[in-house]
C-alpha cells in the first residue's frame, strides 16, 4: 500500500484544523449564552421539521393548512416555504439521536456543522481552478469569515448555513464535469445545487448565475478562438453538464408546491434559458464546422450578438419596474422600487462602506489582486460570481452572505498570486498575515455575540435580558388556551411557536394587507384600533414591545449630562423631587421604533380605505408622514428631543393605541415596582416637583428645570418646549403639565394584565 506523501499530510491536517477552527466558532455562541435558537425565522424551521418528523415528508409536496399562524384564515406553509431545511436538520438528528440528543439540539447543531464542513467543500472549489496553496487558503478563511459566521452559528437553522456548504461543492462539481466524466460529475454537481432550489429563496441567483457563467464560458470560447488560441476545455462537456444542470433544477424546482412547473414559464428561467441555447449552438457549431470556422460566420452577424446583452441588461430593470419581477427580488435588482414592507427589514436595507469593511474589508485588496488570476475557464465562474454577487451585496444587506464563497476563493487566490512574487512576495506574505489576523479578529467578534432572543430582540446596545422570554412562557401557560394573540409580525413565530397561541401575522410576511392592518391598528387613535383589533381581526389580546433604561444619578453622565441637582427653581417655591428619567428605545429595537414603518405599511395597504375603520380620509396623510404628527425626527431637520449631546425621537401624539400601551404610567408603576426608583418619569414628560408651600404636585418641562436648575442651554428643545426658541417650532404633548403624575390613562376598556421581567420590556393588554 502507497504511503501518503508528506504533503498530502500537511494538506489533511490543514483542511482538519480549518474545520475544527469552524465548529469551535461556530458553536461558541452556544456554549457561552446557551442552547437558543437564534432570530426569527430558524423558530418556523424547527416548527416545520417537527412536523416532518411527526408526519413525514410527503406533506411537503401535498400541503397541509396551519391555523396557528395568520389567525383566523391560517396558512399552508408548504406553498411558502420549502423542505430543505427540515431535511438538513433532520438528517443531523437521525446523526445524534442515538447518542441522546433531542430535535432542539440537533437543529441547534446542525448548521454549525454543516457551515464548519465548508472548509471542505471550499477547498474542493478553489484546487478546480487554482492550487493547493490556494484552496487551504480558502478553507482557513471560510472557516472565520464574518460573512460565513454570520448565519453559520450554532441555533441559525435557516438556509445560509447549509447553502454556503452546497455552492461551492456544487459549481466544484461542475468545474469538474468540464474536463472529465460531464455526465457523472454533472449529476452530482446539478443534484447538489438543485437541493439548494429546496433551502433558500435566493436559489433564482445560484440558477441564474449558472446560465450566465453557461454564456461567459461561450463568449471566452469564441474570443480566445479568435486570438488563434485554445479554450481550455471541451464544448461536448458543457454541453452535456450544463444541459444536466438545466433540466434536473428544474426538476427539483418543479418539484415543491412554492414554485412548481410554472417556475420554468416564468421570468427567472430566462438567463438559464439563454445560456442553454449559447452552449448547444457552440458544442453543435464546434462539432460540425469547428469554432474558427463558425466564428467568421458569426463575425457577419456580430452586431446581433452585442445587441442580445445591451437588451438583456436594459429589459431586466423594465420587467422589474413593471413588477413582472417582485417582491425581494425586485428589492434586489431595482432597489429603488422597494415596498414598504421590504424597506421596513432591516436586512434588505442597502450595504454600507462600513458593513462591508467589517464583512471582507482586510480580504478586498487581494480579492483585486485575483482578477487577472481568474482568467481561466474555471476561474471565470468565481469571477462571473464575483461581480453579479457583489451587486446584490450592495443593494441588500443580506446578501452579502451570499457572494461570500466567491469572495472568499478570489482573496484566498489573490495572496497566493501575490506571495508569488519574486520581489515583493514577503511584503505580499506580511501584509496577508495582518490582514488575516484582523480578518479573524472580525470573525471572533461575530462569533461572541449572543442570540437574538438573549437580549430580548435588542439591537443597540444589546443587553442581555429574559424579558421576551419570560413574555412567552405568560403566553404559553396563561392566556386562554384558543386565545390568539396581536403583536407586530416581527415576533410573530415566537408568539406562534414558543407562546403556543395564534399569532396575526409573523416573518413570512405573505399577507400584506393584514400587516397593515395590524399596523392600523396600532397608529390609530386607540378606540379605533381597539375596534380594528376585535371586529376585523377577532383578537382580544395585544402585545407591545419597547426597551427602556432608566437614568439616576451619576447615570446622566453617559448623555452628558451631570445628575440633577434637587434645590429650587429659580425665585420661585419649586423643588425637583429624586427622580429618575425613562429613556424609550435605549436599547433600541422596539415597537415605537418600528411605529415609523407601521404607520407607512398601513399606509400603502390601507391608506384609501381609512375612512372605512371611521378615520377621516385626512389621516392617510398623517401615517404617509409619520414625523410631527406621531413622534419626532431623529435629527435637527424637524422638531427634536435633545437629552445632553444626543438626539432622541418623542411621542407627539399620545392618542395611539400603540403610544397609549408603551407609555401609560400604569405599565411604568409595574416595571418599577419594587424598585429604588422614585418618580420615574418618561424623558419627554418632564421632572415631578412640588410646591413646598401648597404641597401641589406637578411635572415641570425639562426645558423649565434646565433652564432655571442648570443655568445652561436647554437640553430639550423643539417637541416639549412650552416657549420655543427662536426657529424652533414647538409641539404640544398631552399631559405634559397635568397636575396628576399620569400622563396617559388607559381606556377602561384596555387592561394591562402583564409586565415581563426583569425590565417590563414587554407588555400584554386585554381589550374586555
Amino acid at each position: 500500500m502507497r504511503r501518503p506523501s508528506l504533503w498530502t499530510l500537511v494538506v489533511a491536517s490543514s483542511l482538519l484544523a480549518s474545520f475544527a477552527t469552524a465548529l469551535y466558532f461556530r458553536m461558541y455562541r452556544v456554549y457561552y449564552w446557551g442552547w437558543w435558537i437564534d432570530e426569527f425565522d430558524p423558530y418556523i424551521r424547527y416548527y416545520l421539521a417537527q412536523y416532518t418528523l411527526q408526519h413525514g415528508i410527503s406533506w411537503w409536496f401535498t400541503g397541509a393548512h396551519f391555523s396557528d399562524f395568520w389567525y383566523p384564515w391560517g396558512t399552508n406553509w408548504a406553498k411558502v416555504l420549502i423542505p430543505g431545511v427540515s431535511l438538513y436538520g433532520l438528517s443531523v438528528y437521525f446523526l445524534l439521536h442515538p447518542f441522546g440528543l433531542d430535535l432542539w439540539h440537533s437543529v441547534i447543531i446542525a448548521p454549525a456543522l454543516y457551515n464548519a464542513l465548508a472548509a471542505f467543500t471550499m477547498y474542493y472549489f478553489v484546487k478546480r481552478f487554482s492550487d493547493d496553496k490556494a484552496a487551504l487558503l480558502a478553507a482557513f478563511l471560510a472557516a472565520v469569515a464574518p460573512t460565513f459566521l454570520e448565519r453559520g452559528f450554532g441555533g441559525w437553522f435557516d438556509d445560509e448555513a447549509l447553502t454556503l456548504f452546497l455552492a461551492p461543492l456544487g459549481l466544484g462539481l461542475l468545474l469538474e464535469a468540464l474536463k472529465k466524466r460531464p455526465v457523472l460529475y454533472g449529476v452530482l454537481g446539478s443534484a447538489v445545487l438543485g437541493f439548494i432550489a429546496w433551502t433558500w429563496g435566493a436559489q433564482f441567483y445560484i440558477w441564474s448565475l449558472v446560465g450566465f457563467y453557461a454564456l461567459v464560458l461561450v463568449a471566452y470560447a469564441l474570443l480566445r478562438t479568435a486570438q488563434g488560441m485554445g479554450i481550455g476545455f471541451s464544448t461536448r462537456n458543457l454541453a452535456v453538464s450544463y444541459t444536466i444542470f438545466y433540466f434536473l433544477f428544474a426538476a427539483f424546482e418543479s418539484a415543491v408546491l412554492r414554485y412548481g412547473p410554472h417556475m420554468l414559464a416564468s421570468i427567472y428561467n430566462f438567463v438559464p434559458t439563454l445560456g442553454l441555447i449559447a452552449v448547444l449552438a457552440l458544442y453543435i457549431a464546434d462539432a460540425r464546422f469547428g469554432l474558427a470556422r463558425s466564428l467568421r460566420f458569426l463575425r457577419r452577424i456580430a452586431w446581433i450578438l452585442a445587441a442580445v446583452p445591451a437588451a438583456i441588461a436594459v429589459l431586466i430593470p423594465v420587467l422589474a419596474y413593471l413588477h413582472v419581477i417582485s417582491g425581494k427580488f425586485l428589492a434586489t435588482i431595482l432597489p429603488f422600487g422597494r415596498s414598504a414592507i421590504v424597506q421596513s427589514v432591516a436586512e434588505h436595507s442597502y450595504s454600507t462602506f462600513t458593513i462591508e469593511m467589517g464583512s471582507y474589508g482586510p480580504m478586498i485588496p487581494f480579492i483585486i489582486a485575483s482578477i487577472p488570476a481568474l482568467i481561466t475557464p474555471g476561474g471565470l465562474a468565481t469571477l462571473a460570481y464575483l461581480v453579479t454577487g457583489s451587486y446584490t451585496a450592495v443593494t441588500e444587506v443580506r446578501l452579502l452572505i451570499l457572494v461570500a464563497p466567491a469572495a472568499i476563493a478570489a482573496a484566498a487566490v489573490g495572496i497566493a498570486q501575490l506571495v508569488k512574487a519574486r520581489r515583493l512576495g514577503w511584503i505580499a506574505a506580511a501584509l496577508a498575515i495582518i490582514s488575516s489576523v484582523y480578518f479573524v479578529a472580525l470573525g471572533w467578534a461575530t462569533a461572541t455575540t449572543p442570540q437574538q432572543i438573549v437580549v430580548s430582540a435588542t439591537a443597540g446596545p444589546s443587553i442581555p435580558s429574559a424579558d421576551w422570554l419570560d413574555a412567552l412562557m405568560w403566553t404559553a401557560t396563561r392566556l386562554p388556551p384558543n386565545a390568539s394573540v396581536a403583536e407586530w409580525w416581527d415576533y410573530g413565530y415566537w408568539v406562534s411557536i414558543l407562546g403556543h397561541r395564534p399569532s396575526l401575522a409573523d416573518n413570512s410576511t405573505i399577507n400584506s394587507t393584514q400587516i397593515g392592518l395590524i399596523g392600523l391598528a396600532f397608529m390609530s387613535p386607540a378606540d379605533v384600533g381597539e375596534q380594528i383589533l376585535t371586529k376585523d381581526l377577532r383578537t382580544s389580546y395585544v402585545v407591545a414591545f419597547m426597551p427602556w433604561t432608566a437614568l439616576c444619578g451619576s447615570q446622566y453622565q453617559q448623555f452628558g449630562l451631570s445628575a440633577p441637582s434637587f434645590s429650587q427653581l429659580g425665585n420661585t417655591t419649586w423643588f425637583a423631587l429624586p427622580f429618575c428619567t425613562l429613556i424609550p428605545e435605549y436599547p433600541a429595537g422596539g415597537d415605537f421604533l418600528k411605529s415609523y414603518w407601521m404607520a407607512l405599511i398601513a399606509n400603502q395597504t390601507l391608506g384609501s380605505r381609512v375612512a372605512a375603520f371611521g378615520l377621516p380620509q385626512s389621516y392617510s396623510a398623517y401615517l404617509g408622514n409619520p414625523f410631527g404628527y406621531f413622534f419626532t425626527t431623529a435629527s435637527q431637520s424637524g422638531p427634536y428631543l435633545l437629552l445632553g449631546n444626543q438626539l432622541m425621537i418623542a411621542p407627539l401624539n399620545l392618542t395611539t393605541l400603540l403610544y397609549t400601551m408603551l407609555f401609560n404610567m400604569q405599565r411604568v408603576y409595574w416595571m418599577t415596582y419594587g424598585t429604588s426608583f422614585s418618580y420615574p418619569t418618561w424623558v419627554f414628560a418632564g421632572v415631578p416637583a412640588i410646591n413646598i408651600l401648597t404641597g401641589q404636585f406637578v411635572y415641570l418641562p425639562w426645558y423649565t428645570y434646565y433652564s432655571y436648575a442648570k443655568g445652561v442651554t436647554p437640553v430639550v428643545s423643539g417637541t416639549i418646549c412650552p416657549a420655543a426658541p427662536p426657529g424652533i417650532s414647538c409641539y404640544s404633548i398631552s399631559g405634559l403639565n397635568d397636575t396628576s403624575p399620569y400622563l396617559v390613562n388607559l381606556p377602561n376598556n384596555l387592561k394591562l394584565i402583564y409586565v415581563s421581567h426583569p425590565y417590563g420590556w414587554v407588555v400584554i393588554y386585554q381589550i374586555t
